[in-house]
């Protein structure tokens, strides 16, 4: 099982990310200075670095910018072969199914702090999802939507077909301007404060052929993927997802049964059902949320901490904690 510890990025994806910088005019040097990374311009995809690194260059470079976009822009002028083994994999299969398959199975050739899994299929339509196994912050938000930009930029490229997806859905919050997601994913649902990161294709979209297929490299590359790390493995749960629904509506204010439902694609009569079935409550999981947004807060003032957890006042929260401390749900 993969820890937080243990998650490492090749050192391919700083170097996209500070490339990028440098195209926009920025010092890339400066920035991997700030950032911290080691040795950024040394080093193949085998060289490792704290998953942290990639994750603050692109909030640096955000910062520096001033563009809330410049992530999705990460497909534009991005050369082939920029992630090494895991492109030239995607690349090589036969059709647009068999490459994702493949960067599913092989996520770990070019980091261990996210994957690339299916979270369902169905006859018509195939949901991949991007699990990360890092903390919260503004650097992940910014690595998805790079990471998003990246497989349809590439998928459009390698089929020659204008592919849109169903549906994409963030967990990050709602964006000032959706503009640019709209025009990136095309037609496609966009959904904000989502319970995953996932982008959904149509199945006859998964059958297109690769112009770039290459059966015989692809049985090369399988066997010096085999001799690189894993991919992590997922243990992501269903009650994790609620947990990362309940921590976005608690920041928007709107933690509702009916807008969580809402988020998590079913109804109110449904979650509470699916609660029961995993031995638990609506009541019960908003409290465990409460709870692990209070350890965030506690060097905040009694008033500020009401706030960040949904609490009206002061007094609203200091009734929990003695509810909670009266009855553990931890």
């Amino acid at each position: 099982m993969n820890t937080r510890s243990e998650s490492t990025d090749s050192i391919l994806m700083a170097r996209f990310a500070l490339e990028r910088a440098a195209r926009l005019g920025l010092d890339p040097d400066r920035l991997a200075r700030l950032a911290g990374v080691p040795n950024w311009r040394e080093g193949g995809e085998s060289a490792r670095v704290s998953h942290r690194y990639c994750t603050r260059v692109w909030e640096l470079i955000e910062q520096q910018t001033g563009n809330p976009d410049i992530a999705l822009r990460a497909a534009e002028e991005s050369t082939v072969g920029e992630f090494g083994l895991l492109e030239y994999l995607f690349l090589s299969g036969e059709t647009l199914g068999g490459a994702l398959d493949a960067c599913v199975r092989h996520s770990g050739c070019l980091t261990t702090s996210y994957s690339l899994r299916i979270a369902e299929r169905t006859e018509h339509e195939v949901c991949y999802e991007v699990v990360s196994f890092t903390e919260d912050s503004r650097g992940r938000e910014l690595l998805v939507q790079a990471a998003f930009a990246l497989i349809i930029g590439r998928a459009r490229g390698a089929t020659r077909y204008p592919l849109a997806p169903v549906r994409v859905s963030f967990r990050q919050p709602a964006p000032a301007s959706p503009a640019a997601f709209t025009e990136l994913f095309g037609a496609a649902a966009i959904d904000f404060g989502s319970g995953s990161d996932s982008i959904t294709l149509r199945a006859a979209d998964l059958a297109l052929p690769m112009k770039s297929a290459d059966p015989e490299l692809t049985a090369i590359l399988l066997s010096y993927a085999a001799t690189l790390p894993a991919t992590p493995e997922s243990e992501v749960t269903w009650l994790d997802r609620l947990g990362a629904v309940l921590d976005a509506t608690l920041t928007e204010g709107s933690a509702t049964l009916e807008v969580v439902a809402r988020r998590l694609l079913t109804s109110p009569r449904s979650l509470q059902r699916r609660l029961t079935e995993h031995g638990t409550s609506w009541r019960r999981e908003l409290d465990l949320a409460r709870q692990r947004r209070l350890r965030r807060a506690e060097h905040l003032p009694r008033a500020q901490q009401a706030e960040f957890l949904g609490y009206a006042d002061p007094a609203s929260l200091r009734r929990a904690v003695h509810r909670w401390r009266g009855r553990d749900v931890s």
